[in-house]
């Protein structure tokens, strides 16, 4: 997954993301990583959509606002 992470950062540099946006981007993901192992999902196995149904809940459970929910889950779901 860092391979991953290394790769999406590059390619937000690659695109001229300013460095306080890759910094966001990049903790998204790292945060659904770390939801991930969490819940203990077997990091060999494809994501489903259900994997982000439940992030998606999760964020909704500990009082996120809307525009936060929506822009990590759009995040992750690019990478």
């Amino acid at each position: 997954m860092q391979d991953l992470l290394h790769a999406f950062k590059q390619w937000l540099i690659e695109e001229g993301k300013s460095p306080k946006t890759m910094e966001s981007y990049v903790g998204d993901v790292a945060k659904f990583q770390a939801y991930m192992i969490e819940k203990a999902v077997d990091a060999s196995q494809p994501l489903s959509r259900f994997s982000f149904v439940r992030y998606k809940q999760h964020l909704i459970d500990n009082g996120y606002v809307v525009a936060t929910i929506n822009k990590r889950q759009l995040v992750v779901m690019i990478v």
